[in-house]
């Protein structure tokens, strides 16, 4: 049966339970200016699975300085929404699209304060990347162990709101950064996915 806390023993669990989930086709979001895809890529460092995530920078034109995945808006260069998710992932931290191996897919989600439809993809990568963030998109690259993802003592609630109305939602807080909103709810999708729930 062999070790379920490797990490090739997670990834063919995430791939196994991943199988028959389709993305939405690149035609039914190619022509909306809310679409886009993002790559959750996961590494073994210590013998333990880690997470990749971004802080977008403060320049961007939405989600600034939020915790994010990789990825951005469909391009017409691209062929599949995996493309938009990888060549998103190459030029925001340098990620080479030929080191990640696309496991699957979750289904796809829309973010609250945007209304942007979002693919994502789950990706391997073999060995521990070395990472470069475009500071004109990304202000951070940090990655979480799949241990803290699951420890409920970084567990929490988040602020946010706009016209001075502010409500709280569930979060991740681990090393000073927030994970909620999409970010958070596709994070719980890779838990639940690694611990046989349906998603």
């Amino acid at each position: 049966m062999g070790d379920p806390t490797s990490f090739e023993h997670q990834i063919e669990q995430i791939r196994l339970k991943l199988v028959g989930i389709e993305p939405a086709p690149r035609e039914a979001l190619a022509n909306r200016t809310n679409a886009a895809a993002v790559l959750v890529p996961l590494f073994e460092r210590n013998g333990e699975l880690h997470v990749i995530y971004i802080r977008r920078s403060d320049d961007v034109a939405s989600h600034r300085g939020q915790v994010a995945f990789p990825g951005g808006r469909v391009d017409p260069v691209d062929n599949t929404l995996v493309d938009t998710a990888l060549r998103e992932a190459h030029e925001e931290v340098g990620l080479h699209p030929t080191l990640v191996e696309v496991i699957g897919a979750f289904p796809v989600m829309n973010t609250m304060s945007s209304g942007t439809t979002v693919a994502p993809f789950v990706g391997a990568i073999r060995s521990e990347p070395k990472l470069v963030a475009d500071r004109r998109e990304v202000a951070e690259i940090f990655d979480v162990p799949l241990s803290a993802l699951r420890d409920l003592q970084y567990r929490g609630d988040y602020e946010w709101g706009t016209d001075g109305r502010k409500s709280k939602f569930p979060a991740i807080l681990y090393g000073g950064q927030t994970i909620w909103g999409l970010t958070l709810r596709i994070t719980i999708n890779l838990l639940d996915t690694l611990d046989g729930k349906s998603i």
